[in-house]
């Protein structure tokens, strides 16, 4: 990526700085903040904001309070995505950088909304990747997606949908702590909230299965805490899961080889031979 350089027409950059605090920032984003006239940052500790004024020149504006009780999240979202909108686009035109945590582009929904804005406008827009809650939940997990793959849903959308799942294949759910609500609210949930998704879950799994609650470290210095719960009881999501948790369904069993020619196939040169062309 060719970092924008100060040039007076409006210009947005989606900057991704990891999950914990600023330690993973990478120098991608590090030269891009550098450069910005503005920075809009939703993100959920203080500590960041704090750590952005004292690093950088630019403006820093907290788009948190873009929050409320009983607000659609669709309507908060399109708000961020205004802001940051109309900060590029005044007077001569800006330089911002929508500053989130993980991934800018990884279920961060104002990100999608901005570039889909931009474009009609003709703005241009820079996407500088940062390491995404899932990354570090399979690193806390020491998970490989390579042997057999990975299901991954955000966790309303599956019950909305009603995707398939396939029990050989391991799952990953986002946001179970909001599940089946598109309003935001800070207060306590109900146990009686994941029902329906315990019930779901049960078409495909024991109900015996235990899934693992995974919540990665985000701030330095601290430890993921991972724990193990029953399908059955996943009412107590209620007590320990936050919009920060991600929950991990192993497979029952790994998928057997269907296809036994290939299995021995793979490991054959005289098969290789006949997928490659040395000439």
């Amino acid at each position: 990526m060719t970092v924008p350089e100060k040039s007076g027409a409006a210009r947005i950059s989606l900057v991704g700085i990891g999950t914990v605090s600023v330690m993973q920032m990478t120098h991608e984003a590090e030269s891009v903040l550098r450069v910005a006239d503005a920075l809009y940052v939703l993100h959920a500790q203080s500590l960041v904001l704090d750590c952005l004024r004292e690093r950088y020149e630019a403006e820093v504006v907290d788009l948190s309070t873009a929050y409320a009780e009983n607000k659609a999240r669709r309507q908060t979202y399109h708000e961020v995505a205004g802001a940051v909108i109309g900060a590029a686009t005044s007077g001569a035109g800006r330089h911002v950088a929508y500053v989130t945590s993980g991934n800018p582009l990884v279920l961060v929904t104002p990100s999608q909304l901005i570039l889909a804005e931009a474009e009609r406008r003709g703005i241009p827009v820079d996407v500088v990747p940062g390491v995404s809650a899932l990354d570090t939940v399979w690193s806390d997990l020491r998970f490989d997606p390579g042997p057999d793959g990975a299901l991954m849903f955000e966790a309303t959308s599956l019950l909305l949908r009603r995707y398939p799942l396939v029990p050989t294949v391991p799952l990953f759910l986002w946001q179970v702590n909001t599940v089946e609500t598109s309003l935001y609210s800070t207060h306590k949930n109900r146990p009686e909230r994941f029902a329906r998704l315990r019930k779901y879950l049960e078409q495909f799994y024991p109900s015996d299965h235990r899934t693992r609650l995974v919540h990665s470290a985000s701030f330095p210095f601290t430890r993921p805490e991972i724990a193990d719960i029953p399908i059955s009881e996943l009412g107590i999501l209620a007590e320990v899961a936050t919009s920060q948790h991600i929950l991990y369904v192993p497979p029952v069993h790994r998928q057997p080889i269907a296809d036994e020619g290939l299995a021995r196939a793979v490991s054959s040169v005289e098969h290789l031979e006949t997928l490659i062309d040395r000439s």
